[in-house]
């Protein structure tokens, strides 16, 4: 008997190994066949995984502190020098100077210098991070928030939905810029968390919205009917029957919310309403507007990094719907 277990281990084995393989094999497969069907999709995807190592790597990646001011000796400093002279040449009176407004391919700084000395490269991969979080945190806060509530008002419908219809619109008509500039005006400087509550907050009605039409379409599916019909309470045809079927949505609604959330925190850091004390792209795109006619690099990059951020999202949350709705696969 052990022996004829220790003869049948070797193909017990490679059976496991062989299916291992056709599993990876077919996976690598239906992964291409997704890719040559929606090459829109596949790139976005693509720039998506860019956009999420870079900012998850970004602490090994950056090479220098992303605020430190890089400087070098000033050849040109005379100690002895008198104050008249100073004035007419402040470099005689400085011992470093500010390595400003390097261009980029250098040995040292790949994307060059801002008008402070600070390494371009740096910056961009440390405000791919912070993007990331707004975009994810806010999106979570509005896409978890938003499904509850569009679930309870679509399931239950009636003078409780009406209600609470009225309220999403009370918030969806509230100005978001006037909400945050309110919060600058509270808080002394905008912190990290003060703005993803906010953005999470502004889409919150939208997503109520989209959760609510799609709940009253699978309420009155005949499967709810019979749920209710074998005396299944509320609360289990909500979380078992109702909401399964509308994940498809929600899904669709958080891919493409991120890239949403990228660029309203773009906008609001532009704007001077953003974390006061991080490193944002649009901080950086605002940063560099002053000098852009001779030295573009630092807005040019910073909204090329945006415009791939954001269009890495919205092509991906594209492609998923594409992949969710039937309707829509073989378009």
């Amino acid at each position: 008997m052990a022996q004829a277990e220790q003869a049948a281990a070797p193909l017990a084995n490679d059976a496991i190994g062989f299916a291992r393989r056709r599993t990876f094999g077919s996976v690598l497969r239906q992964t291409g066949r997704l890719a040559a069907r929606n090459k829109l999709g596949a790139f976005g995807v693509m720039l998506v995984i860019l956009v999420l190592g870079v900012a998850i790597l970004s602490p090994w990646i950056k090479r220098y502190d992303d605020n430190r001011q890089f400087q070098t000796v000033n050849p040109k400093f005379n100690p002895t020098a008198n104050p008249l002279d100073i004035a007419e040449n402040p470099e005689l009176g400085s011992p470093h100077i500010l390595d400003r407004w390097e261009s980029p391919l250098g040995s040292d700084h790949w994307l060059g210098t801002d008008a402070y000395g600070r390494d371009l490269y740096a910056r961009i991969v440390a405000g791919a991070r912070l993007a990331v979080i707004i975009g994810v945190g806010a999106s979570i806060i509005a896409v978890l928030s938003g499904t509850l509530v569009g679930l309870v008002s679509g399931y239950f419908a009636g003078k409780f939905d009406l209600i609470v219809q009225r309220l999403v619109d009370s918030i969806q008509a509230f100005p978001g810029l006037v909400l945050l500039m309110l919060i600058v005006s509270v808080m002394d400087q905008p912190s990290l968390f003060l703005t993803v509550l906010a953005l999470g907050f502004l889409g919150f009605a939208v997503c109520v919205r989209i959760v609510r039409s799609s709940v009253l379409a699978v309420s009155q599916a005949a499967f709810v009917e019979a749920a209710r019909s074998y005396g299944a309470g509320d609360v289990r045809i909500m979380l078992r029957h109702v909401l399964p079927n509308v994940l498809a949505s929600v899904l669709v609604v958080f891919s493409i919310s991120i890239g949403a959330y990228i660029l309203a925190e773009a906008s609001l850091s532009f704007l001077g309403l953003g974390p006061a004390d991080k490193t944002t792209w649009g901080k950086m795109v605002n940063s560099g507007r002053n000098s852009i006619d001779l030295h573009p690099w630092e807005s040019v990059l910073s909204g090329a990094a945006i415009t791939l951020a954001v269009l890495g999202f919205n092509l991906a949350g594209d492609a998923i719907r594409d992949e969710i709705d039937p309707r829509l696969r073989g378009r």
